[in-house]
């Protein structure tokens, strides 16, 4: 069977990739960098003795356009599975963050990621497929930092609950990772008080509770402190600058 991997050169997108690959799952990786992934795709399918594609997709261009993906689909084993590692920040996101830069994280981590689901899930029905999204830490609660990009990630959290009530008698298994820290070039050279999961980790994690239907949290720790961040008094909540 095939997996679509979007985010899938690098990161935690990189390490779905071998994982999935290394239990001999077929993939198509869609990333904007096609140099990248092209090479990674070569690498895997030399490896793991699979057929990986490489696909290019810019997640910030409305409408998207899936015929490239369509095209190299046709010359796979079915769809499986589709997995949504993709995703973006911006240093300068907080309330009253710019238009423009709004309408783009929250294009790139909700709308495009919803137009993907959309477009493939007849597919998925049809193969009793995978769904997986990625959410993070930050929409625990909404504060002044990572304002859009919060919002867009409940927005994706609640489109995903609504695919788990739709595909709960139609056979898809639909989870969605709640994450911490991961310890990816992003976070390289932080001062993290909590510890980055290994992209690796998470990516075994994914794969065997593929079959599954649930949120989960990694690293694990993650669910009480979300949860503590939750039930913060207003009083103390409104002071933390984090």
């Amino acid at each position: 069977m095939t997996y679509i991997i979007v985010g899938g050169s690098s990161g935690l997108g990189r390490a779905l990739a071998e994982k999935f690959a290394s239990q001999g799952c077929e993939l198509v990786l869609v990333s904007r960098d096609i140099r990248d992934t092209a090479a990674l795709a070569a690498d895997i399918a030399i490896r793991h003795g699979v057929k990986v594609s490489p696909v290019a997709m810019d997640l910030g261009c409305s409408p998207l356009t899936f015929d490239a993906i369509d095209r190299v689909l046709s010359d796979h084993l079915p769809l499986k599975g589709l997995l949504l590692p993709a995703g973006i920040n911006d240093d300068d996101d907080e309330v009253g963050l710019g238009a423009e830069k709004l309408g783009f994280i929250t294009r790139v981590n909700y709308l495009a990621p919803c137009e993907l689901l959309n477009h493939y899930l007849p597919l998925l029905v049809a193969n009793y497929g995978i769904i997986v999204g990625f959410g993070s830490v930050a929409t625990a609660r909404g504060r002044t930092r990572n304002a859009a990009y919060a919002a867009a990630k409940n927005a994706l959290a609640s489109y995903f609950e609504s695919l788990a009530h739709y595909g709960a008698d139609r056979g898809i298994s639909c989870q969605y990772y709640i994450l911490g820290y991961l310890d990816t070039n992003l976070a390289f050279s932080q001062n993290l008080l909590f510890p980055r999961a290994a992209p690796d980790r998470v990516a075994n994690v994914v794969y065997s509770k593929r079959l599954t239907n649930g949120t989960y949290f990694l690293p694990r720790l993650w669910y009480i402190l979300y949860r503590v961040i939750q039930f913060l008094p207003w009083a103390i909540f409104k002071r933390l600058t984090f």
